[in-house]
């Protein structure tokens, strides 16, 4: 069953949280594997920004609220995941399952049918797998090679999010 927490979503989560607002519904969690915070909106799972999710599930005014949740962490997987509502900027936590089953169900509202990812198993040849890394080489070589000065200016717009997001996190109680 999807539990409320009494504390409302700052204006800068997103953006410190590195979520591109795809959908009104949004999960987020700790990945042992590899380490990273996870976001997912039913329709995408990918990695967010590792520093605003642990500044939001460890800030004094939230923390004490996640006390009988696990959100996972370097050592174990996530039993409940952290859902967000981005329009009335409720947060809810739920068990694994019945969270990204909402989601699923969410995105089914937003997505037409035939574009809604496919969970079953596809089979392919050895020739036809190395046709698609082919095709995704190619492909990836044509997109270009951040700079040094775009990656710095990127973790300073993290790190500005973050600490927005901070100092918003203060502001609620």
């Amino acid at each position: 069953m999807l539990k409320q927490i009494p504390v409302k979503l700052p204006w800068s989560f997103e953006d410190a949280l590195g979520y591109p607002r795809a959908f009104r519904w949004v999960a987020f969690f700790w990945e042992p594997c590899g380490d990273e915070a996870i976001f997912d909106d039913g329709y995408c799972s990918t990695d967010g920004n590792p520093w605003g999710f642990l500044q939001f599930i460890l800030h004094p005014n939230v923390k004490p609220l996640l006390s009988d949740c696990h959100l996972g962490s370097s050592d174990s997987e996530a039993t409940h995941w952290l859902l967000c509502d981005l329009e009335s900027r409720d947060v809810f936590v739920g068990e694994k399952a019945e969270v990204k089953a909402f989601l699923v169900n969410e995105v089914k509202k937003y997505v037409p049918e035939g574009r809604l990812p496919v969970n079953s198993r596809v089979e392919i040849s050895p020739e036809e797998m190395d046709e698609l890394l082919t095709k995704i080489r190619e492909q990836m070589q044509q997109v270009p090679t951040p700079s040094v000065a775009e990656i710095q200016e990127k973790i300073r717009r993290d790190k500005e999010a973050v600490e927005k997001l901070v100092a918003e996190l203060g502001e609620v109680k």
